[in-house]
Parts: C-alpha cells; structure tokens; sequence
C-alpha cells in the first residue's frame, strides 16, 4: 500500500514540476508590454466614432472647431495633455486626460475659442508623461 502512495506522488510531483518549468518558459518568453506613446497627431474638423479624423486639415475657418486626433501604442496609465497656443504665442486653453490604453487606439481633444479663432498660424501641443511630445501647426485663413 505504502508503494502505490509513493508512486502516486512522485507522479503528481513530476506533474507539477514539468508545469513549474513551462510557466517559467513562458513567462520568460513573453515580451514586456511597451510602456503607451504618441505615435501620430491629425487635425481635422471631425471625428470619427474610433476618435480618428475622417479627413486631416492643416487649414480652418475661424469658426471652426479643431478636432486632434492622438494615435499612442502600448499600454500602461498615462496623463495626456494638450495645449492650444494662438498665433500671438498666448496659451488659450489646456486639456488633461488620463489614459489606461492596451492596445493601440486614438484619443480626441477639440478647441474652438470663444468668438472664434484669429486668423494666422497656431498650435497644439500634446504631451503624454514619459511617451513623448507631439506639436500640430495649422493655420486659420
């Protein structure tokens, strides 16, 4: 009686020992997820249902709304900034969102100033903590 116990136990302990060993395999195999970055800025007038632009302008009119579509990969928590500067180099707003993506996608920031925009050139500013920054030009005529 006491054999078969013996037996048995080695079996499941020989069991275990080879799952130990593949997980360990696999854990150090798998590639560490890269930590979220901006990897695009589009400018539009609007936004899709994904938050993209349907069709990017550098180019608006003062009573535009700005739509900026921000295109990150990677995953991790994150605190996306965007500033809008107007064309006399004064900063007209700033805009936070915090970010949790897995994958890649797009986030969406729109400005338009109250009583519209000046014409001449502006710009958007987007900061993603450690993932960079990213700065979009456009001009209102």
């Amino acid at each position: 009686m006491s054999t078969f116990f013996a037996r048995r136990d080695a079996a499941h302990l020989g069991r275990a020992i080879a799952l130990l060993i593949v997980g360990c395999a696999l854990a150090a195999c798998s590639k560490p997820a890269e930590p979220v970055k901006i990897t695009s800025v589009d400018l539009g007038t609007y936004i899709n249902d994904d938050k993209s632009v349907s069709s990017p302008s550098e180019t608006f009119a003062p009573a535009s709304t700005v739509y900026a579509s921000i295109a990150t990969e990677g995953a991790g928590a994150g605190s996306l900034k965007a500033q809008w500067v107007g064309a006399d180099g004064q900063v007209l707003t700033e805009q936070t969102q915090q970010v949790t993506p897995t994958k890649p996608t797009h986030f969406e920031f729109h400005f338009a100033p109250p009583g519209g925009w000046p014409k001449g050139r502006h710009k958007v500013t987007f900061t993603l903590d450690a993932g960079g920054t990213r700065t979009r030009e456009f001009e209102v005529r």
